[in-house]
């Protein structure tokens, strides 16, 4: 007889938490009612009730899992659980514009978030594991957190369907990583404003890149070296590299169809503003403000918002004009000296280049 009885008095003891449980599923509900609980003014939030699928700024599915959390520009306040990541459904997590603190939790191994939100934040640190086995991940954003300093790691490259990795201001440190050349899906590439240094990987040439911005790094050698590999970026519309130290002449961008905005103020360039710039058909932006261009003063189209001023050393103000050939010549005597090619002289009034295979070609004639 006391066997018989057992079952309807658990029945009845478990009855409350089977109820709570019904609505949403059991394990989202007490990940919510943690992540509720976590943030110190969250009375502010319009939650309330024990359905948290009926939470504004909560999305659920069918089944009642969890799929978006969306709380942004809220100014809530407190850290985010490392219980989120048990919200096997969640699809998009949005907590932008917020003051919440303590380290971004982890979402190792998840295998359905797509989209991460979370700049102008205080987070203090970012978790190294973060990217592993997350092959949904399509964009994360983290910009304007106080991070301690930390590098973007290798297991960023098993996010094989990231278009989008944005991380301006946030204490990264070391070079830019060349593994964000080989991510095939990899679209938007922002990394302003960080501690990096050295030169530009040779793995971004090729790339599907299509907006670049590695402006302003604020460490003391910045980014350095030649911008060459932006010859072979042929999907780019934008890029930033303004405030660094890149050094060398402006490659041929002429497989550069689709640039649109072009920003290189503030470096040591030096050389001729190649044709193959100024002539690319979607140009709206360019900036070449201090540097130390020569040769005639580049003609762009119309369209263009064109800023070129500071200690560039053109050797006309004339748009389009000319230059003295003097200038010219000593010039393209410079470049082959620094291209190590051959130089030939013929009678007094013709320079040759080698140009390969025994071709020499003229340089100047006057």
């Amino acid at each position: 007889m006391k066997g018989k009885m057992m079952g309807p008095r658990l029945f009845a003891l478990f009855l409350p938490l089977l109820l709570l449980c019904l609505p949403v599923h059991c394990d989202d509900a007490q990940v919510l009612n943690l992540l509720k609980q976590n943030i110190t003014n969250s009375a502010s939030l319009p939650w309330s009730g024990t359905v948290p699928c009926a939470w504004k700024y909560i999305t659920c599915d069918k089944l009642n899992r969890v799929q978006r959390i969306q709380i942004k520009g809220l100014n809530l306040t407190g850290t985010l659980p490392v219980q989120l990541r048990n919200l096997s459904e969640l699809t998009d997590l949005e907590v932008q514009d917020n003051q919440f603190t303590g380290p971004f939790p982890t979402f190792a191994g998840h295998g359905s978030l797509q989209t991460i939100i979370a700049h102008n934040n205080r987070f203090a640190s970012f978790p190294a594991d973060f990217f592993t086995g997350m092959r949904s991940l399509q964009s994360i954003s983290i910009d304007y957190n106080p991070f301690s300093a930390w590098t973007v790691p290798a297991t960023v490259t098993d996010a094989t369907s990231l278009t989008r990795f944005s991380a301006n201001n946030a204490s990264l440190v070391g070079k830019v990583p060349g593994f964000f050349g080989t991510m095939v899906s990899l679209q938007e590439l922002h990394l302003a404003m960080n501690n990096l240094e050295g030169e530009l990987p040779s793995s971004f040439s090729g790339s599907g890149i299509q907006s670049l911005w590695l402006n302003g790094q604020k460490s003391n050698n910045k980014l350095n070296g030649t911008i060459a590999v932006l010859a072979n970026m042929t999907f780019l519309t934008e890029v930033w590299l303004h405030g660094n130290q890149f050094t060398g002449p402006i490659p041929d961008l002429s497989k550069a169809k689709l640039l649109q905005k072009v920003s290189l103020r503030d470096n040591q360039l030096t050389g001729i503003v190649p044709a193959s710039l100024v002539n690319l058909p979607n140009l709206t932006v360019v900036n070449l403000t201090n540097n130390l261009l020569q040769g005639p003063e580049p003609k762009f189209g119309m369209k263009v918002n064109l800023d070129m001023a500071g200690v560039n050393s053109f050797c006309t103000n004339v748009s389009g004009g000319t230059c003295d050939c003097v200038l010219l010549l000593c010039y393209q005597l410079w470049k082959a000296s620094v291209t190590q090619k051959p130089l030939r002289r013929v009678g007094k009034e013709t320079i040759l280049v080698l140009i390969g295979g025994g071709l020499y070609v003229p340089i100047m004639r006057f």
